[in-house]
């Protein structure tokens, strides 16, 4: 099976920002950020209450492990039950593709036992995770039948200290 990852939206912290994942069929999960979660996210962060400090080098680190952290609950949703799947990245994190290969390998391999193969590419515009990263975005009522709910207590589980 081979799933694109995508996001839309300017930065991880801001409110709207989405992470898709879609395989060919139209089979399409993603979540999308809201205002109070980027909220108490970056007040906690900023209190120190996460493993990661707020240098510029912590707050990349901390992005990487929440980006992470979404496709694990992501792909969680699917039940896959160890198959064997390629994940076809958008290159939104530039220069972070082994913080993200070791991440990933630790969420989907270990913990959820998937077979994974990871590569780096651009999406053009008709791939379906370029496509509804951005109409979720645009979804101001959340009327989708595609997000997943992840609640702030489950995202800690892999931030805290």
């Amino acid at each position: 099976m081979i799933f694109e990852i995508d996001v839309s939206g300017e930065d991880i912290l801001n409110k709207d920002y989405i992470i898709v994942i879609a395989d060919k069929n139209n089979f399409i999960k993603g979540f999308k950020f809201d205002e109070r979660l980027i909220r108490v996210l970056k007040s906690r962060l900023g209190e120190g209450k996460y493993r990661y400090n707020t240098s510029n080098s912590g707050k990349a680190s901390f992005r990487i492990r929440l980006y992470c952290t979404i496709i694990y609950y992501l792909f969680k949703a699917l039940n896959l039950n160890k198959k064997e799947i390629k994940l076809e990245i958008c290159r939104d994190f530039y220069g972070h593709e082994q913080d993200i290969n070791t991440n990933l390998k630790h969420f989907l391999m270990e913990i959820l036992g998937l077979k994974i193969e990871i590569n780096y590419t651009k999406f053009d515009k008709n791939s379906n995770a370029d496509k509804y990263a951005y109409l979720m975005r645009k979804d101001s009522k959340n009327k989708m039948d595609t997000y997943v709910e992840i609640s702030l207590e489950d995202i800690e589980k892999f931030l805290k200290k």
